[in-house]
């Protein structure tokens, strides 16, 4: 915006003051001009100002949004280890909410009587989003 236009929507603001003092002025043929001549550029400001002001405000719903996002994924990935963790009480159960879908990771450990071989390659492991399909 150019230092002219500033001017010009100042100079209307101004003008809008000075009516609500002096009243009669609103009828004068120079102030009729001076408003005409001063709107655009007042409009363009106002306008400007609000858009800004519209961009902040979306910038944190986006970020409430993102918060509320990433509590959700954490809530459910608790539940899930939890409940994973009644199947499974011998298991280490990870909750992983990072991942694409909420989901946890049991990891189980070979049972002493397995074989060497068993052991070496370490106990089941699953990675699961539903308890159900387990």
């Amino acid at each position: 915006m150019t230092s002219q236009a500033i001017f010009n929507a100042l100079c209307y603001e101004l003008a809008l003051w000075a009516v609500t003092k002096w009243p009669s002025i609103r009828f004068k043929p120079w102030f009729t001009a001076l408003m005409a001549w001063c709107k655009p550029d007042w409009t363009a400001r106002k306008v400007q100002s609000t858009l800004l002001n519209v961009d902040k405000q979306v910038e944190e719903i986006k970020l409430q949004w993102e918060k509320a996002e990433q509590q959700e994924k954490v809530d459910v990935a608790e539940a899930l280890a939890s409940e994973a963790q009644k199947l499974f009480p011998d298991a280490t159960v990870t909750p992983l909410p990072n991942a694409i879908v909420p989901s946890v990771m049991i990891v189980e450990e070979a049972p002493d009587s397995a074989s060497d071989a068993i052991k070496a390659l370490g106990g089941a492991m699953q990675i699961s989003r539903t308890l159900t399909d387990l």
